[in-house]
């Protein structure tokens, strides 16, 4: 770019050196310069990039990693088929009509989801699992405008945080039911003490944020009188455990990164939000629906797009509920691919790391991974003698990932779990694995 157009754009934007455009980035954290030669060519520039990222911290370190973001296998085909342009710099449109490639995936994915589920109706995405989850909360007040929602106790704070965000100015309350500390199921009579006239929902989580099976949840609708079930539920234990549609859930939501999006330093994530079909005009974001155009030749159609503030304004479900297209394919995609059969591989085969863990470790002296008597999903919970930072360090400089401290994630509930931090299996994980992070783990004195 020629100087004058340079000092014209600075003039424009009030600047006077180009530097002041990352004024918001600390000096002290700035790259002052990238140690290349000048004129190298594109193949040295990759085999220098991969030269240096191969110098972070985790590459290729054993992974028991999780509670909310985790490394699964991924089908090529999945990145192949986002990979492809038509896709990967397509939005769902506002000119419907023009994009029908685009419009068709996102109707698949609803359908996938739906089919997944057991829900009637599933929006073209959402964020992520916990602004899904927030709008899932407004939908519930939509409904039946009640102001008292039931949480579970060890839900994560950042959950809890965003949910607040979302209700914030509303009056909406949360009310925190309990977990049993020996089964790690709900509550069932502390729920039922907790409702009343004023509950507009109860949320669960299933796995819950201890990571077990809940079989309590499937029995909340038995309890819940006039209020809604929000769950939030894990999309690939439903290839092994029975899904929110079965057991009356209203509304249920997930993320949906494990279905083919790749973990990349905490995203993209993808937010899955279903509901029962007479709810669908109070939900949020869009829904595309099939349809014929005046050729008799099928089409797709953004049948219902409640969130849109240049269309509804203040009547708008939501102003600020993000779709995902891009990753809502990916799901589709890899939901497809895997099949009822694939998907219920995956979904045992992790409970049955799981439990190899939870064995494992527990024959360990000094840690305990059986701290509820319920089943385990993924993500297994372990208390231990020796401090949760002293552990993770110690992985850290053998190359293992692990040990989140349940402090961080759910600090209200440190006091009961004390020194406990989770350790979390998907399929990747096998035995050679686990054996080697319970030789590293016992070298801990």
């Amino acid at each position: 770019m020629a100087n004058d157009e340079v000092s014209s754009m600075m003039a424009q934007l009030g600047i006077s050196d180009i530097d002041e455009l990352f004024r918001d980035i600390p000096q002290s954290i700035r790259k002052k310069s990238i140690d290349l030669d000048d004129g190298i060519s594109e193949f040295e520039i990759i085999r220098k990039a991969e030269e240096r990222a191969a110098r972070n911290s985790g590459y290729n370190f054993i992974k028991f990693l999780g509670c909310g973001i985790y490394d699964r296998v991924i089908p090529s085909a999945v990145d192949s088929i986002i990979g492809r342009s038509e896709f990967l710099t397509s939005y769902t449109p506002y000119q419907p009509e023009i994009s029908q490639g685009m419009l068709q995936s996102m109707y698949e994915y609803q359908s996938i989801m739906s089919d997944l589920n057991g829900m009637d109706v599933t929006n073209s995405s959402m964020y992520d699992g916990f602004t899904a989850l927030g709008e899932a909360v407004r939908m519930a007040y939509r409904i039946n405008g009640k102001s008292e929602i039931l949480v579970p106790e060890n839900m994560y704070q950042s959950k809890t945080d965003v949910i607040r965000s979302y209700i914030w100015g509303l009056g909406i309350k949360l009310i925190p039911y309990r977990i049993n500390r020996d089964t790690g199921y709900v509550d069932m009579e502390d729920v039922q003490g907790k409702l009343n006239d004023n509950t507009g929902a109860i949320v669960a989580e299933n796995p819950n944020a201890y990571g077990i099976l809940d079989e309590n949840v499937l029995h909340l609708n038995d309890i819940k009188r006039q209020s809604l079930l929000i769950t939030y539920f894990d999309p690939i234990s439903l290839g092994a455990v029975k899904p929110p549609g079965s057991y009356g859930t209203d509304i249920a939501v997930a993320d949906g990164q494990q279905l083919g999006i790749h973990p990349f330093l905490g995203g993209p994530l993808l937010g899955i939000m279903s509901f029962r079909k007479e709810y669908a005009r109070k939900s949020p974001g869009r829904i595309i629906g099939e349809s014929i155009d005046r050729d008799g030749k099928k089409a797709y159609v953004m049948t219902l797009q409640t969130r849109e503030q240049h269309i509804r304004r203040e009547k708008a479900m939501s102003n600020i509920c993000t779709n995902q297209a891009l990753m809502a394919l990916a799901a589709a995609v890899y939901v497809s691919t895997l099949g009822a059969p694939g998907l219920r591989k995956v979904a045992l085969t992790t409970m049955g790391r799981s439990r190899k863990l939870r064995t494992t470790i527990s024959g360990i002296d000094g840690f305990d991974a059986d701290l509820f008597s319920g089943t385990s999903f993924s993500d297994v919970p372990v208390k231990s003698s020796h401090p949760v930072v002293k552990i993770r360090k110690h992985l850290h400089d053998n190359r293992i990932l692990g040990a989140v401290p349940l402090a961080k994630l759910m600090p209200a509930m440190e006091k009961h779990f004390p020194d406990t931090s989770f350790f979390s299996v998907t399929e990747k994980n096998d035995t050679s694995q686990i054996e080697t992070l319970k030789e590293k783990l016992e070298e801990i004195q």
